[in-house]
């Protein structure tokens, strides 16, 4: 290597980095215009890998790398613009926010500050999560996963030169270690293949190895160098399949439930063609180094930054709704604070500060403080305008007169559990509960192979076995109550029949056939069965207490979905209802309690019915909407235990 040569500014792939920060403002801001767009965050990894890589391969062969100067540059380049976006989030939350709204984002704010967002939105994606257009801080991740990369990266081209061997080949064991591990992650768990770094390694490592190969072979990046024609034909070659593979991505139908996986080779590859190409090539040359091109790229990192907390904001004030112009404005802001960002802050900084590492120093002590007031807003020590809607016991409802006599057990998933506080003010200690968020609890029914649950679903079928046979042999359960969610088996596939249902089960069917043998099994040894039909999940409301009342932040409106029509609910339920009245046909001892009968009416079903606040989250209960469902449950059960 040649320890003289320099790393030259390449306006091209500023012109890259505008490609990619404007095919992800597209997808956020108009998913239906460039719905493939969220890979511009793959090419921001590889160009990253690429630049970085490049100034560590110089330094190397210089004698002149430093771990710290290193990571001072990391932190001057990355901390302003981070500081201040995390900094408006959390001001600005209050007067948007609910409190659980705004304790999540200061939560997501700790771990960006920390630079673990992905680790964050992994452990957090599952069953209930928010939905990602709800979380100002969600695209946080991506930098998660750059500097958790760049603890390594560093450390591992410093060992290769020491002892002499290739960062070319180095960098190619990485690249195709993390490729393999991406691929099985994604297969096993899409979540943890998009968050976790492991998988997303091989993608910034990629751009190390351009950087290597350059290097290695001295090769002039910069293309000052002269080119023979057949060089420039390879070179625009290059430039041109790079685009032509880059537009294929976007006009080629991705599953996002599939991807990373092997959706990012072509990607990837797109980017790594259009650095190989360099400035020479002609559509590096004429379009990626275009003024207005370079520009936007120099924007890009502000840009980025802004544009999702302002598009989440937006849709707040909506209460989940926005229209075209709010987007369009939103969108605008964020140009402009990317603008006022890097010329306002970024520039200066780099211009008029003397001392790169006191610079650093003073920035790690602002980020410390936006971590200090993230950590307030999680733990829920900020003021904030809108208060927590006050989940108070009813004092005086229609309690119905209970006579029956025996044990009554309550049974099934989280929708089981928001039934316990109601029926035991009713049963007290007649009552035996079995339930386990997201395990229905079914008769030889087991989590399909290959699907990961949430760390909170930790159902088995030796639990299911183990609460059916204690059911069965107590002769003193009279009763079983059934009550499950059953949209997260229905949609989510996650179940499957432990045996004897072919290859081709679905999760419904599964989820079908487990509640026929479950309730033949109880009908068989005498015990009475009340199947509570699942309650409407409201899963389109951002806040569901946003219905109750003076509850909402100042700048939130009442959500329209707090009513919605009875006949899209009856529509939305339709295979769920003829699935239950299948399962239960020709079983004796069988009773249904439809909850649609106490939550709405002939035109709309509610969220609050006759001033009580029903939900506390889209598909839970309230304290006091377990009182009232589990009085009505009662009755039920009253009438199934008459003599």
């Amino acid at each position: 290597m040649n320890p003289d040569k320099k790393i030259e500014y390449r306006p091209d792939i500023d012109g890259l980095r505008a490609i990619a920060v404007l095919m992800v403002l597209a997808v956020h801001a108009s998913p239906a215009s460039l719905p493939n767009g969220y890979v511009g965050v793959d090419l921001f990894f590889v160009i990253s890998g690429y630049l970085i890589t490049s100034i560590l391969c110089r330094e190397l062969a210089q004698g002149s790398f430093s771990i710290r100067d290193f990571y001072v540059r990391r932190i001057n380049r990355i901390f302003p613009a981070l500081i201040l976006v995390l900094l408006v989030c959390l001001l600005l939350g209050p007067a948007l926010m609910y409190p659980g709204e705004y304790a999540q984002m200061g939560k997501s704010a700790l771990f960006s500050a920390l630079f673990s967002a992905n680790i964050h939105f992994y452990l957090e994606s599952g069953y209930w999560d928010v939905a990602s257009k709800l979380k100002p801080l969600l695209h946080l991740w991506s930098l998660g996963v750059e500097e958790q990369f760049y603890l390594l990266w560093p450390l591992i081209l410093l060992w290769a030169h020491r002892t002499k061997r290739s960062m070319v080949t180095v960098s190619l064991v990485v690249v195709f270690g993390s490729m393999v591990v991406n691929l099985i992650l994604t297969n096993k768990s899409q979540a943890a293949g998009f968050y976790l770094p492991f998988g997303r390694l091989w993608e910034l490592a990629s751009g190390g190895v351009i950087a290597c190969i350059q290097w290695q072979s001295c090769s002039n990046p910069s293309g000052n160098a002269p080119y023979d024609k057949q060089r420039q034909d390879v070179l625009n070659i290059a430039g041109w399949s790079g685009i032509a593979l880059l537009v294929a991505t976007q006009v080629v139908f991705m599953d996002a439930t599939a991807f990373p996986g092997f959706y990012t080779v072509a990607v990837v590859m797109a980017a790594a063609m259009l650095v190989l190409a360099g400035p020479g090539a002609w559509f590096n040359r004429k379009v990626l180094s275009h003024p207005a091109m370079v520009y936007v790229g120099k924007l890009s990192y502000p840009l980025y930054l802004w544009h999702w907390p302002l598009l989440v904001f937006v849709r707040l004030l909506g209460d989940g709704q926005w229209s075209s112009s709010h987007r369009n404005l939103a969108v605008l802001a964020s140009i402009v604070l990317a603008v006022l960002t890097h010329h306002g802050v970024e520039r200066p900084l780099s211009k008029h500060v003397e001392s790169r590492r006191f610079l650093a120093v003073l920035l790690l002590a602002l980020m410390t403080v936006a971590g200090g007031i993230a950590w307030l807003g999680f733990a829920g020590k900020v003021p904030l305008t809108g208060v927590p809607y006050p989940n108070a016991a009813l004092t005086a409802y229609d309690k119905p007169e209970i006579k029956s006599q025996g044990k009554v057990a309550l049974v099934g998933d989280s929708n089981a559990g928001h039934l316990f506080y109601g029926l035991s003010l009713l049963y007290g200690s007649r009552l035996e509960v079995a339930s386990t968020p997201g395990w229905p609890y079914l008769d030889g029914v087991r989590y399909r192979p290959g699907y990961v649950p949430h760390p909170e679903h930790v159902g088995t079928p030796q639990m299911t076995e183990q609460v059916l046979r204690r059911l069965e042999s107590d002769s003193d359960v009279r009763l079983v109550v059934l009550s499950n969610v059953y949209l997260i088996y229905f949609t989510g596939n996650s179940l499957r029949s432990i045996r004897g249902a072919g290859p081709d089960e679905t999760s419904t069917q599964a989820y079908e056939r487990g509640l026929r043998r479950t309730l033949e099994r109880l009908v068989a040894k005498q015990k009475k069965v009340v199947l509570v039909k699942s309650i409407p999940i409201h899963s389109v409301l951002l806040n569901v207490t946003g219905c109750a009342g003076d509850v909402r932040p100042a700048l939130r409106r009442e959500p329209a979905e707090c009513l919605r029509a009875r006949d899209a609910v009856d529509a939305e339920r339709r295979e769920y209802d003829a699935m239950v009245e299948r399962v239960i046909g020709g079983l004796q001892g069988v009773h249904v309690l439809n909850t649609l009968d106490e939550l709405c009416d002939a035109q709309y079903c509610y969220i609050n019915h006759k001033g009580v606040q029903m939900y506390i989250d889209p598909g839970h209960f309230t304290t006091a909407g377990s009182q009232l469902m589990a009085a009505a449950l009662a009755r039920k059960i009253e009438d199934a235990l008459a003599p």
